[in-house]
């Protein structure tokens, strides 16, 4: 069993993003790109939202992925 940041490999981190670790190349372009800085690199090199609260919803990370790796879902109801 493999943990990444605290969530077992594989499974969503409750994050409003979902990444899709079998889709994602690791380039780091969603890293590099996020206006707020909220995602990071894990252990295993995978990105993953550190700080959620800071997090702008504005889909940047999901429009610069180049394998669609990355899905916003579950937006609280206050942004929609």
């Amino acid at each position: 069993m493999s943990f990444v940041n605290g969530v077992r490999y594989g499974e969503k981190d409750f994050s409003w993003l979902d990444f899709d670790h079998e889709r994602c190349i690791r380039c780091g372009i969603c890293v590099d790109m996020c206006p707020m800085d909220v995602l990071h690199f894990g252990e295993h090199g995978y990105p993953y939202m550190r700080y959620r609260d800071d997090c702008w919803y504005c889909d940047v990370c999901t429009f610069v992925c180049p394998r669609q790796a990355i899905t916003l879902t579950d937006v609280p109801y206050l942004i929609r």
